[in-house]
């Protein structure tokens, strides 16, 4: 569908940019904070030539956000710099005004007045607004010319940090030119000078443009080694917003590479540090990537819930990338679904999106898409709207891809409505392009190919004729010799396949009958004869005093544990949620009829969703009973069990905490048995755990001076 090719090639374009959305939210707090400081200065006693850096330092704060204050604040220097004759005050405001409106004639004037003062350092800082301000608008080859002038004067002031951010500046413009080897020599030139200062955060950068741009070329290989090197440079800067943009553009790469599993394994752990930071734009991002992978698996109702979430989250911050990509893709899942009034709906909001903030190349694409819906609706007419748009926009913008796929819908809507002369027309204009974008690149592929074959060919008749009866009598030779090796080496292979598939299926079924051995005794640990006696007297009690309100309630509760402890005994995973449901429930039951009941509080730190976690099951309850027997149940007051759930790295941290006797006066009073058959099984699942699934699990008793507290670090996934 053509919508696919829409998210993959805008894909392209969040991955540059993911840093500027996930930190949009906290970089606007913290701009606002210190204007507000700004604002406080101003009701001081300073000097007037102080008063118009701090209108300028305001206005240009604002010109990202607000231009009316941008422009408000900027005449205000404007004016009072006039007065003090202070040229560099006027010029770095009429620097702030062209931010914030895009327009260049600001910009030429703070130029002028800064070759007028010869400040070298100024108009080096008015060539760069200009050049960024020609890259905002598409002129790129009005950026370029001032990039370069920009380098001539800082190489000319010996400030390398400057060049080199300058050198990165000229490569990201011949990205968007199309200009990939350039590219990668300016970002190379960059890189090397910010290794050269030792500047991480431009490594960082570095590393991570000249993965973008073998991007763009398709070496997905090289992409992905430069994002892990700009991983591991971070891993030295320790900042968790550059942790998210490498882990999320590895992701991409295993998604282009369809290796779907693997991009949602880097995208999860964008998400667990995304929350870690409570960074909502940054979870937005990561939740829409998600939603993505599991359309790419055919997973609509999952895409369709990560893709909601996100949405939700971008609508509250009005993340206006983010918001597009949602509603493209649930327009995209609607069409796989064949809804297609839902999905011309959310579409139409992408499209409306898009023209708001002037994302012309996602507009055309959305249009053809929309085109696409209409010829399947029948309404041919309002397709044909679409698809002409789209080529027209298409044209204006240099998207030939965007103008090929429009002209193919034209060629199927003008032959629905019998318009073959038109249909033939958009046809021709079709290959036209096509032949545009892969003809000359096939071309010279061809080209290389065929005098790679004839030179090769001639060279191998040389040779034959020179030494043709040689090679003869030495290939009969090695063929033999071949053969004999290839049978000696196939028997000893397949030997050792033998005995090795012989071993390790021995080893499994011994750790198959071991894991249902365990799983016996942890049943045994769980469900004692004794625990169920009790539970059953509770209840019956209940019934003999006529509350058969609290029976129903606690036969209720005690049968979905025993179903609850059946089901979960047999599976490797089950989700926190389960988990925690089941322990309330144990602990509900355990507190019936007790003469001296305790209070207990099950906790899962803030951040963690339990229904989204999976962690081994029923670890706890042995050692909750512990806690209940040979604990709490001496103390005839104030008796608390508290449970809590926390995320450390990639561990699910379990503690169990009670205020008892503690579990050395339980060994003292010959009650050991049991406490130590609980550590014994506990000990007996997390060997063959390790054994069987390949990661360990932590497990630590410590004896409190009131109490005890059992630890467990668990590892858990992602359901």
């Amino acid at each position: 569908m053509l919508l696919c090719v829409f998210l993959n090639s805008n894909k392209k374009i969040l991955l540059s940019a993911a840093f500027v959305y996930i930190s949009i939210v906290s970089a606007m707090a913290q701009n606002q904070v210190k204007i507000d400081s700004l604002l406080q200065l101003l009701t001081t006693k300073i000097t007037d030539k102080e008063k118009v850096d701090i209108y300028n330092d305001i206005a240009f704060r604002y010109s990202s956000t607000d231009s009316t204050k941008t422009i408000n604040y900027a005449n205000r220097a404007i004016h009072l710099a006039k007065q003090l004759n202070y040229i560099k005050g006027i010029s770095d405001a009429h620097n702030s005004i062209s931010q914030a409106t895009i327009k260049l004639e600001p910009l030429d004037k703070a130029s002028d007045l800064f070759q007028k003062i010869k400040y070298a350092k100024g108009k080096a800082i008015a060539y760069n607004d200009l050049a960024l301000t020609y890259k905002k608008k598409g002129e790129y080859a009005m950026a370029l010319e001032h990039f370069t002038k920009v380098l001539k004067i800082r190489d000319s002031l010996g400030n390398k940090k400057d060049v080199a951010f300058c050198y990165s500046n000229i490569g990201q413009v011949h990205v968007r030119l199309g200009n990939y080897t350039e590219a990668l020599d300016y970002n190379d030139k960059a890189l090397e000078l910010f290794k050269e200062l030792n500047n991480k955060n431009g490594i960082f950068s570095g590393y991570n443009n000249m993965g973008m741009i073998n991007v763009y070329q398709g070496n997905y290989s090289a992409a992905l080694e430069y994002f892990i090197k700009s991983s591991k440079i971070n891993d030295e800067i320790g900042s968790k917003k550059k942790a998210i943009v490498s882990l999320s553009n590895i992701g991409f790469i295993y998604e282009s590479l369809g290796n779907y599993d693997l991009a949602l394994e880097y995208y999860f752990k964008c998400l667990t540090i995304s929350k870690s930071t409570k960074n909502e734009a940054s979870i937005s991002e990561d939740y829409l990537n998600i939603g993505n992978i599991y359309f790419e698996q055919g997973d609509n109702t999952k895409a369709l819930t990560y893709a909601a979430k996100s949405l939700k989250i971008a609508k509250k911050f009005n993340i206006k990338g983010i918001m597009i990509s949602n509603y493209c893709l649930i327009g995209e899942i609607y069409l796989d679904q064949k809804k297609y009034n839902e999905a011309l709906k959310h579409l139409k909001n992408g499209l409306a999106l898009s023209q708001e903030i002037g994302e012309l190349s996602s507009s055309t694409t959305v249009m053809n898409t929309l085109g696409e819906i209409e010829f399947e609706l029948k309404n041919y007419k309002q397709a044909k709207e679409y698809l002409i748009k789209s080529i027209t926009i298409g044209r204006e913008i240099g998207f030939p891809s965007a103008v090929k796929s429009a002209a193919y819908g034209l060629v199927k809507v003008e032959q629905a409505l019998g318009n073959h002369r038109a249909a033939l027309e958009y046809y021709e204009r079709y290959h036209a392009i096509y032949d545009s974008i892969l003809g000359e690149e096939k071309s010279k592929q061809l080209s290389q190919l065929q005098v790679q074959y004839e030179t090769e060919k001639k060279e191998q008749e040389i040779k034959s004729l020179a030494q043709q009866a040689s090679i003869q009598s030495l290939e009969l030779k090695q063929a033999n010799f071949n053969k004999t090796i290839f049978g000696i080496v196939s028997v000893v292979l397949l030997l050792i396949g033998l005995v090795l598939y012989l071993v390790n299926r021995q080893k499994r079924l011994a750790l198959q009958q071991r894991a249902q051995d365990i799983e016996q005794n942890l049943l045994r640990v769980q469900m004692n004869p004794h625990f169920i006696f009790n539970a059953m007297t509770s209840i019956q009690d209940y019934m003999n005093q006529g509350d058969a309100k609290q029976a129903s309630r606690y036969l209720v509760k005690f049968s979905k544990l025993i179903r609850q402890v059946l089901d979960n005994s047999r599976s490797e995973f089950i989700s926190l949620d389960q988990e925690i449901n089941m322990l309330d429930n144990y602990l509900s039951i355990q507190n019936l009829k007790r003469d001296h009941p305790f209070t207990f509080k099950i906790e899962v730190e803030d951040g963690i969703m339990s229904e989204e976690i999976a962690i081994p099951p029923m670890f706890a309850q042995p050692f909750v009973e512990n806690a209940i027997e040979h604990g709490v149940t001496s103390l005839k007051e104030g008796a608390t069990i508290h449970i809590h759930f926390s995320i450390e790295g990639d561990h699910l941290v379990l503690k169990i905490l009670d205020n008892g006797s503690g579990i050395e006066e339980a060994i003292k009073e010959k009650r050991k048995d049991h406490v130590s058959h609980a550590i014994k099984i506990t000990e007996e699942r997390i060997d063959l755990y390790r054994k069987m699934r390949k990661k360990k699990i932590a497990f630590d008793i410590q004896n409190l001076s009131q109490g005890t507290q059992v630890t467990f670090n668990l590892p858990f996934q992602y359901t």
